[in-house]
């Protein structure tokens, strides 16, 4: 499946990427923002099936696949052999499963979630207090509130600064449209797709699906993330926040993608347990006080 770039992915790099400082935590401009009061030092623990996975290590390849059959796998009733866990598939991608069960949660806060955090860090830091330090995003759509959340995000780009486990990644978190891949749309429920890659050039290496499903007390996640899955993107140089990845902008950086793609990428045994760690923080902390912030901001830009 090949990602095809949107006018978000061609506009410049915001500026704020090479001007605002990093830092974990909050200070004092952080802390005086409306929704300050919802931010925490530390985040909250995993839930238990994100602990026995990581006890139990990488599972067998058996239960990998790649993106072009999450909607098969991910469409069907109940739940996978392999619902939270890592493993690497024979051609060396790498897939990490997640499930998070949040009750009093309902999808529309999800949709809502990732239309109103990537305009401002101090938000996107309440997701992850000890791994989140920087977002910005390629389309600011916040002051046309003719927009529903879902088209805020869709068709966007966020370019984030985080921690995954020990490694500092810069990361871009190109959203699709759901229906385009072969998601349906049912009440109640939504599915949030998207290509991640590297702010610094233009190079797609995974895909995620957060798939939101209501349940009879809230709501329940289940999240993928393919890796090592590569493209070199054509886009331009202004939007590229590093100067070092600009010259795979070039047309010669089409002809490197299957070199850049023998080099390999992110080792399952190395990469798995930090991302399934992550996603199974940041998903299970946002979700204990999701419905407070949503009730609070949810007409606010």
């Amino acid at each position: 499946m090949k990602y095809a770039p949107t006018d978000a992915d061609r506009a410049p790099a915001p500026t704020s990427y090479r001007t605002e400082d990093r830092y974990i935590g909050y200070r004092e401009t952080d802390s005086a923002k409306p929704w300050a009061s919802y931010f925490t030092e530390n985040v909250s623990p995993v839930q238990e099936q994100v602990t026995d996975a990581l006890a139990s290590g990488r599972a067998d390849e058996r239960h990998g696949y790649g993106i072009e059959d999450a909607v098969r796998r991910m469409e069907r009733p109940g739940y996978e052999e392999m619902e939270t866990g890592y493993t690497r598939l024979p051609d060396g991608r790498v897939l990490v499963s997640a499930l998070t069960r949040m009750p009093s949660v309902t999808a529309d806060m999800w949709d809502w979630w990732f239309g109103w955090h990537g305009t401002d860090t101090s938000r996107y830091k309440l997701w992850h207090p000890e791994a989140h330090y920087f977002t910005a995003v390629g389309d600011d759509r916040s002051a046309d509130r003719s927009l529903t959340d879902k088209q805020r995000y869709i068709d966007n780009v966020s370019y984030v600064d985080e921690y995954i486990g020990d490694d500092k990644s810069q990361l871009t978190v190109r959203f699709i449209d759901p229906e385009k891949v072969g998601f349906e749309t049912r009440p109640g429920d939504t599915t949030i797709v998207a290509r991640g890659g590297a702010s610094t050039a233009p190079i797609a290496f995974a895909w995620l699906v957060h798939q939101v499903r209501a349940t009879d007390d809230g709501c329940e996640m289940r999240s993928r993330f393919f890796v090592n899955d590569i493209q070199v993107l054509r886009l331009p140089m202004r939007s590229i926040a590093s100067r070092k990845g600009m010259p795979l902008a070039t047309p010669l950086g089409s002809l490197l993608e299957p070199l850049i793609r023998r080099a390999g990428g992110v080792e399952a045994d190395h990469f798995g347990p930090a991302m399934l760690r992550h996603c199974g923080e940041e998903m299970n902390h946002l979700a204990t006080f999701l419905p407070r912030l949503h009730a609070e901001f949810k007409d606010t830009h």
